[in-house]
């Protein structure tokens, strides 16, 4: 090997010197001997590393044929169900073949459960679980052929009963046997994780006695060892597809979060996520647009839960949902949110269309919990439950009578809907939206709409609003508001003609999807005479999206007339910068997180500073909302926002005390209409 020139530099005049060459060719055999045990190093990991894929591939194939095994005993028991609910013997009798050909699942994936070697726990386990299938195999049939035949009524019944007893005792024993076998894959990656750091200590000793460069090159390769364990982990405990945490992972999870209700008391929600349509994409047009819509799908309810929150992949279409340090109301907040998202999400598809939905069922994690095998039941219980009651609903293990009474409650919200404008339930509030450029311009409020329960005391829109819009009732909402807002806008105008005032209204979407609401309102502003330009329709960014070819034509119409346009919330997906070019309004109001997060990301400044240019450059004016401290107020200035909204600036105020108080301040502006 020839000798480098820092080796050189290291020896001076070795070459004259026989001992120091000799010393020099030893040092560089030191060296050699450092690289030859690097190599074996690397070599054994290797060879390590491959023995334990090998080792996990053929453990997550007995997992997935246990799994097989135990989805065929569920779904053999809910056939057996349908079959015990119907009256219709033909019926039964096709059933009874579904029934027949999920027992081929079942010995399909034992079969090949007994193509791996066992180890003597899991032949032991398997065995059992082979008994226990001889005799639930004999009772379900039996069951199945009682519910073909004349049998009584009780007879039936107890077969139904030792049926499900026998399925019970065979979905125990494969969960028992499920859990050993993540256990074994955990004790390979544990074993492999010793392995390594014995041969990454050797070589970094083995450096560290030769020579500086030889630590740098262990400590690439230990680096590279980490990487490649870090990469057999992640495959060991994500989904391919959707890089979710998989099963195996999410029941680690849900086993430690189980843990922290026995010592801190804190509660959790574990929910189960069943698609509804899914197979019918699937069938349509292929698994490639059945795995698009999954990794679609995994990002739109990613987005919508907590950071800390587990979301997995535990099936085809099936979703694990654990909501740790959780309550109930906020639980049940959360999965409606993503029952509501999923339902109106459409998927695209080679110019087609479709919607798909989803259906939910949760079980609270608690102290008083007694295994996570019972809950992981309970919420699968509670799924099947939530598609039964007609899908696209969530299903709280437990809890039917406040299902009933929360629907009881929005049902009385639209009762309040329908009588607000009779009963005088509805007020509206005038919030100021404040000039930050300091330039001449209009006086410009948000309507606020308000309800009044029973005693007169205010109410969140956030509680009655919802109902509405479920039920259709937000265009009846919408023409209330309108019409109040231009009556007083009417009074006041006579009164003051140059009071310089200009009103932002929400509409819903229910408002947007009908035909006749341009029709409506420009039937409103002859009807009361005021200037066009008085109000400013608002079109949340959401809606407007989802509506984009109406809402394009409704903003079209009514700018012939010079009536305003508001887009807001803007900002709230990532393609917002896409849609005002289609969308021709006159404000941009920006998305009250994105504002609120201002101080403490630069990220959602350099956003806002990104839409101050954009609306500079269309010529569109910028609305900041939810400011709540003098410090964001400052940085909109500074970036060049026109107008601010917020808490801060002005809480909001009965419309008839604020059109008061505009009348009074008249005489002191300068400001012209």
């Amino acid at each position: 090997m020839p000798v480098s020139r820092n080796q050189k530099k290291i020896f001076p005049g070795m070459r004259k010197d026989p001992i120091k060459l000799l010393i020099g060719l030893g040092f560089t055999s030191v060296l050699a001997l450092m690289g030859l045990t690097i190599f074996i190093s690397i070599s054994q990991m290797r060879t390590i590393t491959e023995q334990m894929s090998a080792t996990l591939d053929e453990t997550h194939a007995k997992i997935s044929a246990s799994s097989t095994m135990r989805d065929s005993i569920r779904l053999r028991g809910n056939i057996l169900y349908k079959m015990y609910l119907t009256d219709d013997y033909i019926e039964r009798d096709k059933y009874r073949l579904e029934f027949a050909e999920k027992a081929l699942d079942y010995k399909k994936a034992r079969d090949v459960l007994y193509t791996f070697s066992m180890s003597a726990r899991e032949a032991s386990l398997l065995n059992k679980l082979m008994e226990q299938t001889r005799i639930a195999e004999q009772l379900n049939d039996t069951a199945a052929e009682s519910l073909l035949s004349d049998f009584p009524a009780e007879k039936i019944k107890a077969d139904m009963q030792k049926a499900n007893e026998a399925r019970q005792k065979m979905l125990k024993g494969l969960n028992s046997l499920v859990s050993l076998q993540e256990e074994i894959s955990h004790s390979i990656i544990e074993d492999t994780k010793k392995h390594e750091e014995v041969i990454g200590g050797i070589v970094s000793n083995l450096s560290l006695a030769a020579f500086i460069m030889a630590l740098y090159i262990a400590q690439l390769v230990m680096k590279e060892t980490s990487r490649k364990n870090s990469e057999i982990i992640y495959q060991a405990t994500h989904d391919e597809l959707t890089r979710l945490v998989n099963r195996k992972e999410f029941n680690h999870q849900l086993r430690r979060a189980f843990a922290t209700t026995q010592t801190t008391a804190k509660n959790h929600a574990l929910c189960f996520l069943d698609l509804d349509k899914f197979k019918v994409i699937n069938d349509t047009c292929g698994h490639n647009a059945g795995d698009e819509l999954l990794i679609q799908l995994t990002q739109i309810i990613k987005n919508n839960i907590r950071n800390h929150d587990t979301l997995a992949r535990i099936g085809g279409d099936e979703f694990g949902l654990l909501l740790e340090g959780c309550s109930l109301d906020k639980a049940i907040e959360i999965t409606e949110g993503l029952v509501r998202l999923i339902k109106n999400y459409e998927f695209n598809w080679q110019d087609r269309n479709f919607s798909v939905g989803v259906s939910i069922g949760m079980v609270m994690v608690t102290p008083e919990t007694e295994n996570i095998e019972k809950a992981l039941s309970q919420a699968d219980i509670a799924c099947y439950a939530a598609k039964d009651m007609g899908r696209c609903m969530v299903h709280v293990h437990g809890l039917d009578d406040d299902r009933v009474k929360r629907m009881h409650k929005e049902l009385s919200w639209v009762a309040d809907v329908n009588n607000a404008s009779t009963n005088n339930r509805f007020s509206l509030q005038l919030q100021a939206i404040t000039s930050l450029q300091n330039r001449k311009s209009l006086s410009m409020y948000e309507v606020l709409l308000r309800l009044n329960d029973d005693e007169g005391t205010l109410i969140s829109p956030a509680s009655c609003l919802p109902a509405a819009e479920r039920f259709r009732l937000m265009k009846d909402v919408d023409h209330w508001v309108i019409k109040e807002v231009f009556k007083h806008l009417s009074a006041l105008y006579r009164t003051v003609p140059d009071c310089g005032v200009q009103l932002f209204i929400n509409i819903s979407a229910n408002s947007l999807t009908n035909n006749e609401f341009t029709d409506f309102i420009t039937q409103q502003y002859k009807k009361y005479n005021i200037a066009h330009a008085a109000v400013c329709l608002e079109i949340s960014e959401i809606q407007a999206v989802k509506n984009i070819t109406q809402t394009s034509c409704i903003i079209s119409a009514l700018r012939k007339h010079n009536i305003k346009f508001a887009l807001d919330d803007f900002a709230t997906s990532t393609a917002s910068f896409s849609y005002i070019k289609n969308l021709h309004v006159d404000y941009l109001k920006i998305d009250g997180n994105i504002i609120k997060n201002m101080p403490h990301y630069n990220v959602d400044k350099a956003m806002v500073s990104a839409i101050s240019q954009i609306g500079k450059v269309m010529n569109i004016e910028t609305i900041a909302k939810h400011v709540e401290n003098v410090f964001t107020l400052n940085q909109l200035k500074e970036i060049g926002i026109d107008y601010a909204q917020g808490f801060y600036l002005d809480k909001p105020t009965d419309i008839n005390e604020r059109i008061e108080e505009i009348k009074k301040s008249v005489p002191q502006r300068s400001i012209k209409y």
